[in-house]
């Protein structure tokens, strides 16, 4: 088949007939939208040229969110990251058979990631706020 015209080779309508705006057989129905025809801009292929496949979900952001989660929960030891592994997993599980959830799951993961960042970020500042402000003049072995 070239282009979006015609038959592909071997293939027969099964429902009969040419009629149609697009020059489809049997997509494009002649009386389905009145005697005045199609509104402006649906002429042709309505849901788009008979045989494209429609694309496959991708989990790559599912994947990196998952393993930036992990990372965060092993070197921070940050609480937060856990439940960003958790709707990251549910994610990835979703990916093919629910991929509206897969998507909203997988944008809280990474809401999850960053607050976890942003926690160790201001965990780290007080921890070296407090060792510069601390006494160095304090000794911890309890002798004059």
């Amino acid at each position: 088949m070239s282009g979006y015209g015609g038959r592909p080779p071997g293939w027969e309508d099964p429902y009969g007939g040419y009629g149609g705006y697009g020059g489809t057989p049997g997509w494009d129905d002649p009386g389905a939208y009145g005697p005045q025809g199609p509104p402006y801009g649906q002429q042709g292929y309505p849901y788009g040229p008979p045989g494209v496949p429609h694309a496959r979900p991708s989990n790559g952001s599912t994947i990196a969110a998952l393993v930036c989660n992990c990372v965060v929960a092993v070197l921070c030891c940050n609480i937060v990251a856990i439940p960003g592994i958790i709707t990251g997993a549910l994610a990835l599980g979703r990916v093919n058979t629910d991929p509206a959830s897969a998507r909203r799951l997988t944008i809280w993961s990474w809401s999850l990631f960053a607050a976890s960042i942003l926690i160790g970020i201001i965990l780290a500042v007080v921890y070296f706020a407090i060792i510069a402000t601390s006494d160095p003049g304090y000794t911890s072995s309890g002798g004059v």
